[in-house]
């Protein structure tokens, strides 16, 4: 069924367009005294159409009978805008290669044509036939910005980040504006490398990544976990804990490699160290270290086991679910093996809900992504670091 937006937008085109025709048949009368011309049945016909709200036949008509010329060019592209936006993409393709088959256009007129058969078939998923008429404009003095930004988008959907990196290239010289989402393009490539086991081309990579703040923090990560995999557990530990120390949000995530680092070089006492610290310097992270703990089953270690139980003892919501009271009373082994039931409970609860949110629009996610696909920021994704008890009664 047609909408009440889409109804009025067919009679507002129709009308335009009669009042158009008559003005201009008005116009040819005065300069050459020729008697009145009627109005056109088809126009006639098409005000029937919508008057009759058979919206989708009076917009077909209007299509049909609409020439072409310099007068209706702007109606034209703001038809095939309302096609598009209707979701009728097969529409709007054709109203736009109408246009472009116009022998007389303008340049700047074939421009806005390709530039809007080309966000038709982005629209329609064509990626392919939509980069080649970007491709097109990229020269273009009116639209060369415009189709950059365009191929971008495409390039970043289908992850073919070198080609990014060139359109991101092209548009600083012809917008003058320094880009920094090529950092994380070249963040992209390091991570994609450091996957495949190609340590020395990850850090190729991150060598170039190293253009504004904007990407830093996860070329450190990259660095960290680059350290790991080669047994360079001092290097890996000083990157992880300068993440920490920028964004205390990330320990949830890191706490896990930070303890494997520390085993694994033999300094488990720094590592109970480094724990109480944090803690002493901010004892609003004991709740994010007893989180992670529980998250990434963290053991041995008495400094985690402490906050664990004391987030546990502490919590007022988890007071109402479990009887507090009898589990203080309990001897030390009867108490810790309670406190890891319900850690038990607390991880799978952490595990069916949403662990990472977008702090630009709120999108959340189970995995720690760097591009939102929701509101297409960098790096705007953060973990969530809490329980979110109101899951259980949901």
């Amino acid at each position: 069924m047609p909408t009440e937006s889409a109804f009025f937008l067919a009679a507002l085109f129709v009308l335009m367009a009669a009042i158009g025709w008559g003005l201009r048949h008005l116009a040819d009368r005065d300069r050459d005294n020729s008697p009145p011309t009627r109005v056109s049945a088809d126009y006639m016909r098409g005000l029937n159409l919508v008057l009759s709200r058979r919206t989708d036949e009076a917009l077909e008509l209007f299509v049909q009978m609409a020439k072409v010329d310099d007068d209706t060019l702007e109606t034209h592209f703001a038809l095939g805008h309302l096609f598009r936006r209707r979701g009728e993409v097969d529409r709007a393709i054709r109203v736009h290669q109408n246009l472009l088959a116009r022998p007389n256009l303008s340049e700047a007129q074939r421009h806005q044509a390709l530039f809007s058969l080309g966000d038709d078939y982005l629209s329609a998923g064509l990626f392919d036939r939509a980069e080649k008429l970007f491709s097109e404009l990229t020269e273009s003095e009116s639209h060369a910005d415009a189709g950059l930004r365009k191929l971008i988008y495409i390039y970043e959907q289908e992850r073919d980040w070198h080609k990014a990196i060139e359109m991101r290239r092209k548009l600083e010289v012809v917008s003058g504006e320094r880009l920094p989402e090529v950092a994380h393009y070249y963040c992209e490539l390091a991570e994609q490398a450091r996957l495949d086991g190609d340590l020395a081309q990850a850090k190729t990579y991150l060598k170039s990544s190293v253009r504004t703040e904007t990407g830093a923090l996860r070329g450190t990560l990259i660095r960290a976990a680059i350290a790991e995999q080669e047994q360079e557990y001092a290097q890996a530990i000083g990157f992880y804990e300068s993440v920490v120390e920028t964004d205390k949000r990330f320990i949830s995530e890191l706490l896990p490699h930070l303890q494997k680092c520390y085993q694994a070089a033999d300094r488990a006492a720094e590592f109970e160290t480094y724990i109480k610290s944090v803690v002493s310097k901010d004892a609003g992270l004991a709740r994010d270290i007893a989180y992670a703990a529980i998250v990434g089953e963290l053991k041995d270690s008495e400094a985690l086991r402490g906050c664990v139980e004391r987030f546990v003892l502490t919590n007022t919501v988890l007071a109402d679910l479990v009887n507090w009271p009898e589990i203080e009373t309990l001897d030390e082994t009867q108490r810790t093996a309670a406190i890891e039931r319900i850690s038990h409970g607390l991880r799978g609860l952490v595990l069916s809900s949403a662990r990472f949110r977008c702090t630009n629009c709120g999108y959340s996610s189970q995995r720690l992504i760097w591009h939102c696909p929701s509101c297409k920021q960098w790096e705007c994704v953060r973990p969530i670091q809490g329980f979110q008890f109101e899951t259980l009664v949901a």
